[in-house]
């Protein structure tokens, strides 16, 4: 058997979409309850605001991965902010998990630096103006647009009045099209993240006569939205899938195709018709407590097989220099095992990863960087076409074959 995997230095935006049953529902809702319960690192802020939006809770667990949101997570920000980094996206996160806990955003401080502690809606606020002092001197944020969007949908859902300078700028991203990032097509998430942050804005009314852009704004995104593949998929079915929250359908979940926590979790928001929108509603009171999670099964780890496939790994790196390496892995074994087995049989190659909330992230291949702050990321491909599924999941079984990342 044989495989060709090919990473290519380039930057590649993906999502889904998905609707389901009240039995895959509470399939969803169980695996985050133990994920939540199981999962190592950091805590991941949209596991609890997707265990907050859904109709039946786990109050003790959701209490247990709150106060780790508040303590494990607010003290890596407050690293972060120590050390000038830019966290807007967490910080954005972070505020929206409060609001789910109907906990004021104002009662969380922060002190950096020994100096004077500050609320998280006035961190949010002056990493949003150096976003927009960003987007004004390079006319792209300090971020990017998802966090961009992110930190004015924060804002809102906290009745904070939002600068009107952060929600211009954000429409006019929209009408140009210039949501992307580095001349690729723009991530429908970035879109659903922008339509959200919009919408949120157009609903509170503070700036009335901007109503109008607004509404413009917001009907190209969902215009752009609502623009599928034959297999009602928007993207493809591996990316961060916020696009769920705006735009459903059935497919994927009743198939058990996302395992990913963090796809999960908007993957359940958008099979409750739900989105982050619902925060500003939300109400702690008379909630069910119903889900019981049952004691977990344990497996027997079944040994990889005897049979191997040739797999045939191209490097393609940004000054079009091609470099070619062969490797025999276990059928069924997945693509970072098989990229840990290359480098470890040919010192010619090397790779990196660094952990994220979606798993390995692949920051170098043969000394090339990949940054989020550059721009930059490996694009995994097999035969030309974006990986399915990510290194973890995607599993080598004859040629390496199937669409998105």
């Amino acid at each position: 058997m044989q495989g060709l995997v090919v990473l290519t230095g380039i930057l590649a935006f993906v999502s889904f979409k998905t609707c389901g049953s009240d039995l895959v529902t509470e399939s969803l809702n169980k695996q985050l309850l133990r994920s939540a319960q199981t999962a190592q690192g950091l805590p991941i802020p949209t596991i609890f605001l997707a265990l907050r939006l859904s109709s039946d809770h786990n109050h003790a667990i959701e209490t247990n991965y709150l106060n780790r949101i508040t303590t494990d997570l607010h003290n890596d920000i407050q690293r972060s902010l120590s050390q000038r980094k830019p966290v807007v996206g967490l910080l954005s996160q972070y505020t929206m998990c409060l609001l789910a806990s109907c906990t004021d955003a104002n009662s969380v401080t922060f002190t950096v630096n020994d100096q004077s502690s500050a609320s998280l809606i006035t961190h949010l606020k002056r990493q949003m103006h150096k976003e927009k002092e960003s987007i004004e001197h390079s006319a792209k944020p300090l971020s990017n647009y998802f966090d961009f969007s992110g930190g004015i949908l924060a804002l809102c859902l906290a009745g904070v009045r939002v600068n009107g300078h952060l929600t211009s700028h954000l429409v006019a991203a929209v009408q140009r099209g210039s949501l992307s990032d580095a001349g690729v097509e723009c991530s429908t998430d970035t879109l659903a993240m922008a339509g959200m942050a919009l919408s949120c804005e157009k609903n509170a009314g503070f700036y009335p006569h901007h109503a109008a852009a607004l509404g413009r704004a917001i009907s190209k995104i969902k215009a752009r939205l609502e623009t599928t593949r034959p297999d009602f998929h928007i993207g493809n079915q591996y990316s961060t899938p916020i696009a769920v929250m705006v735009t459903v359908e059935r497919a994927d979940a009743q198939r058990g195709t996302y395992q990913n926590p963090r796809a999960l979790a908007s993957a359940l928001i958008g099979l409750q018709t739900k989105s982050y929108l619902d925060l500003k509603n939300i109400n702690c009171q008379n909630e069910k407590n119903n889900l019981v999670l049952e004691p977990a099964v344990e497996l027997d780890l079944v040994p990889l097989p005897t049979q191997k496939a040739e797999v045939f790994v191209e490097v393609v790196k940004s000054d079009q220099q091609i470099q070619t390496y062969t490797v025999h892995v276990p059928m069924g074994a997945s693509l970072l095992y098989a990229l840990e087995l290359l480098q470890a049989e040919n010192t010619a190659f090397t790779f990196k990863v660094q952990p994220t909330q979606w798993g390995p992230f692949l920051s170098n291949v043969n000394g090339e960087h990949a940054r989020q702050s550059d721009r930059r990321a490996w694009l995994l491909l097999s035969d030309g076409v974006p990986l399915s599924e990510g290194k973890i999941s995607f599993a080598i079984v004859s040629q390496l074959t199937s669409p998105t990342q």
